[in-house]
Formats: C-alpha cells, structure tokens, sequence
C-alpha cells in the first residue's frame, strides 16, 4: 500500500513537471530579458559609482596636494632646520600621490576589477593621508 501510494506520488510529479518545448522556450526568453536588463542596470549603476567615487578621489589627492605643499612651505622657512628623510619622506608621498592621480584617470571604470582596485586605491590613500599627518605631528 504504502509502494503504491509512493509510486502514484512520484508519477503525478513527474507528469505536473513537465513542460512543453514552447513553455521552456518561453521561460528561456524571459530569462535572458531579465539578465539583459540586470546587466544594463548593474552597468548604470556602476557608472553612476565610479562618477561619484572618481569626482571623492580627486577632492582627496588635491587635498593631499595642498597639504605636502604646506609641509614643503614649513621645510623651506628660514630657522627650521629638516633633516634630509624628513625632505626624503614628503618627496616620496609627493611622487604617491601622483601614482595615485595617474592611476584614477587611467582606469577605465572596468566593472570586473572595480572592487579590487577601489579597494587598493583606499587602502593607498589612507596610506598617504596618515603618513602626511605623521608628518604634521
């Protein structure tokens, strides 16, 4: 009894599954509608992050500019004496600083590799960021 009722089970699944070939075309269609979809909006998305993020970036290596220019300013008045890793260090955040530039208006927003390079890119910005204010203190 129990064989039967099992076997009657598995019999109306297998028969409520299946599909016509023009529902599975059907279904198919409508799959790679959306996916299109996902994938246009996935690529606004991503542009309209790197537009923000790119216009964020710049604000922060100007500011990082200005910055090792005052620092530059400080080194170069009259009665301050500057060892030369002091000169040696803001010249190396200097010459940082212009990789960094060079490197957000040379990439071209690929959206594969947009994790890993916003997430080296932070991690070298906060990089130089403290080594400046290391330098202020």
């Amino acid at each position: 009894m129990k064989k039967s009722i099992l076997i009657l089970v598995l019999m109306g699944t297998i028969f409520t599954s299946c599909k016509t070939a023009q529902q599975k075309e059907n279904a198919a269609k409508n799959n790679i509608a959306e996916a299109k979809q996902d994938l246009a909006d996935t690529k606004a998305n991503n542009a309209a992050e790197w537009k923000s993020y790119k216009a964020s970036a710049q604000i922060k290596i100007a500011d990082n500019k200005k910055q090792i220019g005052v620092l530059k300013d400080k080194m170069n008045q009259p009665g301050n004496t500057f060892d030369g890793m002091y000169r040696n260090r803001i010249e190396k955040l200097e010459a940082k600083n212009m990789d960094l530039e060079k490197k957000l208006i040379g990439y071209d927003g690929n959206a594969t590799q947009w994790e890993t390079f916003k997430g080296n890119f932070n991690r070298d910005m906060d990089e130089i960021g403290n080594n400046i204010k290391d330098l202020f203190n």
